[in-house]
This record gives structure tokens, C-alpha cells and sequence, in this order.
């Protein structure tokens, strides 16, 4: 059993919440599909919880803007990077764009976003060429990617489509941290989803006390798993 974390967005609550889950679990691979600091009230502690458990993980759209940020506090983006050391900032900019797992079963493949983007948006009822795109660009039998922040599961033939959703910050209405399995079954992949719930209040009250210039915008954004 593979499992797949994506986009927990400095949120140590749910990261930790999540890793918990992962240790009852026993998964014998844990892929961390990228985002791992901007938005939430604790960046630099995600970072090194990653870092330490030594999960492979992969480059995200907001952890490429966090390497190139200025050292100013005048946004979200100016504010996590100031959190965070040179060597934290130089682990992000290291990240590769994609990770594989070869099978027998066929490959499988984490991506952030897409395989040829690390910021293009595929929504869950994307169309059927999009997805198509999506294995012909990979050569792989399973996909799984984040950056979307909504848990699904798609099959399109034998092929199989994973977004695990987001740990620190979902969109889909539900609060509670997500993450994905995989597994083979037989001669195909299979996947479930897992939700986990943690301390959303502590996590708002921190980040309102963190001196995030967008703390609002964030917790508006936990309290109501939307991005709206």
C-alpha cells in the first residue's frame, strides 16, 4: 500500500493529525504530491516534518513561488518565506516535478498538478480527452495528483485518476485533513480515500496570531473547506 499526502499548506495540525493516521496505517510508501508550506500559521514545521520522516516529495506551485519570495512580509507568500531557513527554502527548490513507482501492474505516477504543468488546473469532471492527455503524457496506469484541493477517484478504462485532496486546506466542503491509498488488486490499481479529523480551531487561532498578512483570508478558507 502506497499512500499519497498533497498540499498541507503549513498547517501542522492536520499534517500531524494525518501522520498518526499514516503510522496506524502502515503504508509502505508515503508521496507527499507538494505544497507543503504557504497558507497556514506553522510553514517551517511542515517543511521539517517532512523532511525528517523523509518522504519523497514533489514541487508544487506555491512551494516554487516560497524559493523565489522576497524577504519582505507584505503577503502571504513574503511571510511564509521569512519563516523559514535558507536550508528549508533550498529543499523546496530541490524538489523533483514528478515522482514514478514502476509495477508490474503499470506504473504509478504523482504529479502536483498536471504532467506537463505544475500550476494547470484538471477538475474532477474534466473531460475525457484532458484525462487521456494525462496518461499518453506518463505512460503510467495510475495518476495521482493534488494541487485542486478535492478528493476524487476516477477510472477511465484500465487506467486509474487519484486526487488525495488536500491535508491542510480541503475545498470540498469537509474540514477534515484527506489523503489517498493504492494498492493492487489483482492486475489493476485501486485507491481509497481517507478523511482525518484535527483541531481546525486550534489551527485558525493560531494562524490569526501568526502575523500572516492574509491570516483571514486563510481562516475563512479552513473554517469553510471553499475557497471562497
Amino acid at each position: 500500500m502506497i499512500a499519497v499526502i498533497s498540499d498541507i499548506h503549513g498547517n501542522l495540525w492536520a499534517l500531524e493529525a494525518v501522520l498518526q493516521d499514516l503510522d496506524r496505517l502502515g503504508p509502505s510508501q508515503v508521496i507527499v504530491a507538494g505544497d507543503l508550506a504557504l497558507g497556514g500559521p506553522r510553514p517551517a514545521e511542515c517543511v521539517e516534518f517532512v523532511r525528517r520522516r523523509g518522504y519523497p516529495a514533489i514541487r508544487g506551485n506555491t512551494d516554487e513561488w516560497l524559493t523565489s519570495a522576497p524577504d519582505s512580509v507584505t503577503d502571504a507568500i513574503g511571510w511564509a518565506a521569512t519563516q523559514m531557513s535558507d536550508a528549508d527554502r533550498r529543499y523546496l527548490a530541490g524538489l523533483p516535478f514528478l515522482w514514478r513507482i514502476p509495477h508490474g501492474a503499470g506504473d504509478l505516477v504523482v504529479v502536483h498538478a498536471t504532467p506537463w504543468s505544475i500550476s494547470d488546473v484538471v477538475p474532477p469532471d474534466a473531460p475525457e480527452p484532458v484525462i487521456r492527455r494525462v496518461f499518453a503524457d506518463t505512460a503510467a496506469a495510475a495518476v495521482a495528483y493534488g494541487h485542486i484541493h478535492i478528493a476524487y477517484v476516477r477510472e477511465l478504462g484500465d487506467k486509474l485518476l487519484v486526487n488525495p485532496g488536500s491535508v491542510g486546506l480541503p475545498f470540498d466542503g469537509d474540514q477534515r485533513a484527506s489523503y489517498a491509498t493504492l494498492s493492487v488488486e489483482g492486475d489493476r490499481w485501486r485507491a481509497a480515500l481517507r478523511r482525518v479529523q484535527y483541531d481546525t480551531a486550534a489551527a485558525i487561532e493560531a494562524l490569526r496570531g501568526s502575523g500572516n498578512p492574509e491570516a483571514e483570508r486563510f481562516a475563512r478558507r479552513l473554517q469553510q473547506a471553499s475557497t471562497r
